[in-house]
C-alpha cells in the first residue's frame, strides 16, 4: 500500500500478518475507540459497564489512563459461563451481573427505587459464586443496601435451543420499585455495535438485530427502544421508558428495555424469569413459542445430564481445600466448551477451533476418563489437515507451525490412554500425512543454528514475532515420540522411521541450542536461535512439560527453569510480556507441571498456591492474569487450556504415567498429602484406577490404592511410590515392595493393596 511507511508494511511481515488487513484492523480499532472515547466524556453519567468504569476511575485499582484507550476490559476478565453439555454456545455472567448470550447480545439489571436509579456501574457491591462445582449453575448477589437483588443462572435445552435461565429475586425494604431489563451495547470484554434493537409485544421479547434476546414470564409496565442520541438510562431515571417497539443506529448504539413494576410487602420477595436463548434465534413467531416453553422440566434433564458427567469422570478431593472443587469445575468448563467435536479455548472472544488449545483440551478430556469427548475432538483436529499435510491451526489464515506436533501427540496420547488401536487404523493415513509434513518441511540451508528446524513461524502467538521458535520443535520432537511409542506397540512397520525422524528433530535441537548457547555465552535454553533471554522463556519451559523433548538429566532442563523463574517469576506466577502484559494461568501450571516432574515439591506448592489464588469465584482462570488486579487481563475466561493444564497437573501428582512405571505422588506437596487426598476414576495409560487415597500424619504416609499398574504378568502389577518421607519402616497389605532409591518404594500387587510408609 503506497500509504503505509516502510515501518508499517515490515511490522507486518514481522507479524506474519497481510499488510492491507493489518491496516483495516489498527484504523478501525483506533476510530472506534476513539467514537467510545468521546461519548464517555460527552455522556459519562450513562450505564456504562463497570469494567470500563473501574478502569477510568483514578481511584480504582486497576485505572488506566484514558490516553491508552482502555476501551475493552483488561483487568476484570473474571466472569462465569454456563452452557449444556452438547451444546456449541455458552452464556457469560460477570460478577456485576452482565448477562452476554452471545458476542452482541449483553443485557443487565437496573432498579429504580423511585427517586433514585441503580445501575450496575455505579452502585452497590456483589458476589458471585458457583452454586454447585460441575453443574452450570451461577448465583450473583448485587447488594444495594436497602434492597438486594439475587440472580440465579442456569440451563435448558428445548428442541436443540441451548437458552438461559435467570431466576431474579428483589428483596430488602418495603416499597414499589421498578426493575429494568436492558439490553447494552457492550459485553464483558470490549464495547460493542449494535444496529438494531427493539420489543415484539407479541410475548414480549427483547430483540437485538433482529435476533432473540431475551423474554420473561411476567408482563412488563414499560417497554423502550434506543439509539446512540439518548440512552436508556437517562428515561430510567425518571422511572419511565419512551415506549418505542424498534430503533435502528448506524453508529450501533441500538438497545432495548423491559421495565416490571416490583413491590415488597412485608417479608416477601419479588421474583422475575428470564428465558434468553444462547443460540441465535431469528424473531419469528415459531422461535418465540420456542423459547417461551422452555419450563422446569427442561432444566431438571441438563442438570441429570450434567450429574451423569459427574459421575463417571475423575474426581479429587483434598481436605479443606478448594482443589477438589477447582478440579470438578475445570472439568464442567472443558465440558461446556466442547462443542459435540470441535473445541474453543474461550466462550467469547475465543469462541473458535484451535489446533493447540484443542489438542490439550482433548487429552483433558480423555484423562477425565471423558473418553468419548475427547475422541471427537481428536476426529476434529485430524479433519483439518490441508494438500500440504499441515493440519491448519485454526479458522484464519496464520503459521503456527506447533500444529503438527501437537496432533500427533493428542493422537497418540489418546490411543495410549483407551488402546482403542482399530481407531489408530482408520486414522492412520491422515497421521502418517501429518509426519511426512514435518519431514519435508524442516529448514535445509541458512545458519547453522536453525538447520533441521521447522521454519519461522507465529508459534503462539505469545511468543513474539516469526522465528524459529524452539517451542514448535519440541511440540514435533512430543508428537513423534509418542506416536512413535504406539506404532511400537502395535508393530507397525512405520515405528523406525517415526522414531529416526524424531532423533533428527532432537539433534538438531540440540545442535542449536549449543550453537546459540556458545554465541550467547549462557547455560540455557533461549526461544529461538534469532533471540536472547525473553519472555517467550515461558514457553521454553515446556521442555520439561508437556513436551519432555530433551533427557531430563540434562542440565541445560533444569537450568532454564531456574532462569525462567529468575528473569519472569513474579510473586508466585510467571509473567509473559510479549503482548500480553500479564502473569500467565497455564504457563504458570505448565511450569509447576514440570517441577513436578523433577519432583521439586517446594516449588510445585508454591505454585499451585498461587494458581489456586488466581483463580475467579467461579473457579476458573482467563489466559492471563492482570499484575495489576490479579484478576483476568488477557484473553477469554474461563480459559479452556487453563482449565486443561489443572485437570493434567493436579492427575499427575496423584499418579504419573509419564514414564516406564507409573510414579504415585510425585511432586506432590507435603502440605496437600498433610491435608489427606484421594481421588476416583484416575484413567492412566494401564487402565482404569478406580479410587486412590493418601494422607500423611507426622513421619507416617498411607497409601490405599485400588486399580492396575505396569502389568508384569500372572494378573500382577508394578508401580512406584516417590514418598516424601526417607522411609524407616514400610508395612504392606496386599502387596510386596522394594527400596529402589533413598524415597522410592516398588510395589508389586494384583490390583488392591494398602501401604503404610514410616519414616525416620
Amino acid at each position: 500500500m503506497s500509504h503505509v511507511s516502510r515501518r508499517f508494511e515490515n511490522a507486518a511481515r514481522m507479524w506474519g500478518r497481510d499488510v492491507d488487513k493489518f491496516v483495516e484492523a489498527a484504523i478501525n480499532g483506533f476510530g472506534s475507540s476513539m467514537f467510545i472515547m468521546g461519548l464517555y466524556y460527552r455522556r459519562p453519567n450513562w450505564a456504562w459497564p463497570r469494567w470500563l468504569r473501574q478502569q477510568l476511575d483514578p481511584s480504582g485499582r486497576g485505572f488506566e489512563p484514558a490516553q491508552l484507550m482502555p476501551f475493552r476490559n483488561i483487568h476484570f476478565k473474571d466472569w462465569g459461563m454456563v452452557g449444556t453439555v452438547q451444546g456449541v454456545n455458552e452464556a457469560v455472567i460477570d460478577p456485576a451481573m452482565l448477562f452476554v448470550t452471545r458476542k452482541n447480545v449483553a443485557f443487565e439489571v437496573w432498579v429504580y427505587d423511585g427517586s433514585r436509579l441503580y445501575t450496575p456501574g455505579l452502585n452497590g457491591s456483589f458476589r458471585q459464586y458457583l452454586e454447585r462445582p460441575g453443574y452450570p449453575v451461577i448465583v450473583n448477589e448485587w447488594d444495594l443496601g436497602a434492597v438486594r437483588v439475587v440472580a440465579r443462572s442456569t440451563v435448558a435445552n428445548r428442541s436443540g435451543v441451548d437458552v438461559l435461565i435467570i431466576d431474579l429475586k428483589l428483596m430488602g425494604l418495603p416499597g414499589n420499585y421498578i426493575v429494568y431489563l436492558v439490553t447494552r451495547p457492550y459485553n464483558v470484554d470490549h464495547i460493542i455495535e449494535v444496529k438494531s434493537a427493539g420489543v415484539e409485544s407479541d410475548g414480549w421479547f427483547i430483540t437485538v438485530n433482529d435476533e432473540l434476546a431475551l423474554t420473561t414470564d411476567r408482563e412488563p409496565s414499560q417497554f423502550g427502544s434506543y439509539n446512540v442520541s439518548r440512552d436508556a438510562s437517562e428515561d430510567a431515571s425518571f422511572g419511565r421508558l419512551n415506549s418505542e417497539l424498534y430503533v435502528n443506529d448506524e453508529l450501533g448504539w441500538a438497545h432495548a428495555a423491559l421495565g416490571f413494576d416490583a413491590v415488597i410487602n412485608g417479608s416477601n420477595e419479588w421474583r422475575l424469569r428470564a428465558r434468553a436463548p444462547i443460540d441465535p434465534l431469528r424473531n419469528t413467531r415459531h422461535n418465540r413459542a420456542l423459547i417461551r416453553s422452555v419450563d422446569d422440566n427442561d432444566i431438571a434433564n441438563e442438570l441429570r445430564n450434567w450429574g451423569s458427567i459427574n459421575e463417571r469422570s475423575f474426581s479429587v478431593s483434598v481436605g479443606d481445600s478448594v482443589i477438589g472443587d477447582v478440579l470438578r469445575q475445570s472439568m464442567a468448563n472443558l465440558v461446556m466448551l466442547w462443542d459435540g467435536g470441535k473445541i474453543t479455548p474461550g466462550p467469547l472472544i475465543y469462541h473458535l477451533f484451535w489446533i493447540r488449545d484443542g489438542s490439550y483440551m482433548a487429552t483433558a478430556l480423555t484423562m477425565l476418563n471423558l473418553a468419548d469427548m475427547g475422541k471427537a475432538v481428536i476426529e476434529e483436529l485430524l479433519r483439518r489437515i490441508d494438500d500440504s499435510g499441515y493440519f491448519r491451526a485454526v479458522d484464519f489464515e496464520v503459521k503456527e507451525y506447533d500444529a503438527n506436533g501437537q496432533v500427533l501427540w493428542a493422537v497418540s496420547k489418546y490411543v495410549q490412554l483407551t488402546r482403542d488401536y482399530d481407531t489408530l487404523r482408520r486414522w492412520y493415513p491422515v497421521i502418517r500425512r501429518g509426519v511426512e509434513w514435518l519431514e519435508t518441511n524442516r529448514e535445509v540451508t541458512g545458519d547453522e543454528s536453525v538447520r533441521g528446524l521447522l521454519p519461522p513461524s507465529w508459534s503462539a502467538e505469545d511468543t513474539g514475532p516469526m522465528d524459529h521458535h524452539y517451542w514448535d520443535d519440541m511440540w514435533a520432537i512430543a508428537g513423534l515420540r509418542e506416536l512413535g511409542r504406539v506404532l511400537r506397540d502395535v508393530g507397525h512397520e512405520d515405528h523406525e522411521w517415526v522414531e529416526k525422524l524424531r532423533g533428527e528433530f532432537v539433534d538438531a535441537l540440540i545442535n542449536s541450542i549449543n550453537v546459540v548457547r556458545s554465541r550467547l555465552g549462557v547455560d540455557y535454553i533461549v526461544p529461538a536461535p534469532e533471540r536472547v533471554a525473553d519472555s517467550a522463556m515461558t514457553r521454553v519451559i515446556a521442555v520439561v512439560w508437556p513436551t519432555m523433548a530433551l533427557p531430563l538429566d540434562n542440565p541445560l532442563v533444569r537450568r532454564t527453569l531456574e532462569v525462567t523463574e529468575e528473569l519472569y517469576g513474579l510473586n508466585g506466577g510467571v509473567v509473559n510480556t510479549h503482548q500480553w502484559g500479564t502473569y500467565g494461568s497455564y504457563l504458570t501450571m505448565n511450569l509447576a507441571h514440570s517441577w513436578a516432574i523433577l519432583g521439586d515439591r517446594e516449588r510445585v506448592g508454591r505454585y499451585l498456591t498461587w494458581v489456586i489464588n488466581h483463580t475467579s469465584s467461579t473457579y476458573g482462570w482467563a489466559e492471563g492474569i492482570s499484575i495489576i488486579t490479579e484478576r483476568g487481563g488477557q484473553g477469554d475466561a474461563p480459559h479452556g487450556w487453563a482449565a486443561a493444564d489443572f485437570i493434567m497437573l493436579i492427575r499427575d501428582l496423584i499418579i504419573n504415567d509419564l514414564f516406564e512405571v507409573p510414579t504415585l505422588l510425585r511432586g506432590m506437596p507435603v502440605d496437600i498429602l498433610r491435608r489427606g487426598v484421594t481421588a476416583s476414576n484416575v484413567l492412566t495409560m494401564h487402565g482404569l484406577v478406580k479410587n486412590i487415597s493418601a494422607s500423611m500424619r507426622d513421619k507416617e504416609l498411607v497409601i490405599n490404592y485400588e486399580g492396575p499398574g505396569r502389568s508384569i504378568g500372572d494378573g500382577q502389577y508394578e508401580l512406584l511410590i516417590d514418598s516424601p518421607i526417607t522411609p524407616r519402616e514400610i508395612q504392606c497389605s496386599g502387596c510386596r515392595y522394594e527400596m529402589i532409591l533413598s524415597n522410592t518404594v516398588k510395589v508389586i500387587h494384583s490390583g488392591k493393596f494398602t501401604i503404610k510408609v514410616l519414616g525416620s
